[in-house]
């Protein structure tokens, strides 16, 4: 069966390292808040929902310049986020691209 669009666009952010599988949860991060809404989006048409969203650092974006780094707490949808956590733990990455500003 193939995979659904929110499937396909959730491995996206596991190859671009912006969505992580920490325990049972998804951690999602990001400096743009479209890109937050279209994560909800993708997490609720596989029946899931964030739990908590919330600021955790600036990211840097040139001289006098940066971002909030915005990070979504989400636990993985059951039944459904199985095969997505079994392509993070294959494809995925252990911390996301802003893990340096926030750790």
């Amino acid at each position: 069966m193939p995979a659904s669009p929110a499937e396909k666009q959730l491995r996206t952010w596991i190859r671009s390292q912006h969505l992580i599988c920490v325990g049972t949860d998804f951690l999602f991060e990001t400096v743009d808040q479209a890109q937050l809404d279209r994560f909800e989006q993708s997490l609720e048409a596989l029946g899931g929902h964030i739990r908590e969203v919330k600021a955790v650092g600036n990211w840097p974006m040139g001289p006098n310049r940066s971002f909030k780094v915005l990070r979504a707490l989400a636990s993985v949808p059951r039944p459904g986020g199985e095969k997505i956590v079994q392509y993070w733990a294959s494809r995925g990455s252990n911390q996301t691209r802003y893990a340096e500003i926030n750790s």
